[in-house]
């Protein structure tokens, strides 16, 4: 009886050690979830003003229609567009 009680508090405590390891280990993951998800809205951020900062400046749409400045236009959409999707 007293081997089954030893075994008993012996699993218990091993149990309680996995247990409490695993929980750090969640903790730590969510913590680099929240970094990476600030990241990319922080990036979102940057790229949606920089795409709004080049509209400011080609006002008259003359290098958005361009075919080879276009596309560094499309390039940036496509970007958000993207990161938007991780989100």
């Amino acid at each position: 009886m007293e081997i089954m009680l030893i075994f008993l508090v012996i699993c218990l405590a091993v149990a309680g050690y996995t247990t409490y390891n695993l929980l750090i280990k969640l903790e730590k993951y969510e913590d680099e979830l929240e970094r990476n998800q600030n990241l990319i809205q922080n990036e979102i951020k940057r790229n949606e003003a920089l795409l709004e900062a080049l509209r400011q400046i080609d006002s008259r749409q003359m290098f958005e229609k361009d075919d080879d400045v276009g596309s560094i236009f499309y390039q940036i959409k496509e970007t958000i567009e993207k990161f938007k999707q991780f989100n």
